[in-house]
């Protein structure tokens, strides 16, 4: 017998390790906007770059439109971008500090 219906994937958990979650008063800050633009907060990551210069990522690697950078202007700095073959443009955002 086929089942012509949806499957849901239950094992599709989203998980923010305890180093990407928020540290300080700004990453709170930019959480809060993002969540309340609907975004999961689990999707809302800060990253460590070589130098110990933490930035953010919001899923895997999501462009934020232009009404949400407006309203983080002043807690993100610039907006980088950058090409992979496989996946398209990735991005992320350095964070004021």
């Amino acid at each position: 017998m086929l089942y012509s219906g949806i499957i849901k994937n239950t094992y599709n958990m989203k998980f923010r390790s305890d180093n990407e979650a928020p540290v300080t008063a700004v990453e709170t800050a930019i959480e809060n906007i993002l969540v309340n633009n609907g975004y999961d907060a689990s999707d809302i990551q800060f990253r460590i770059l070589k130098d110990n210069e933490r930035y953010l990522r919001i899923g895997y690697w999501q462009r934020l439109n232009e009404d949400i950078r407006a309203q983080l202007s002043g807690l993100v700095v610039s907006e980088f971008d950058m090409y992979d073959d496989d996946c398209g443009y990735l991005f992320s955002y350095e964070i004021k500090h």
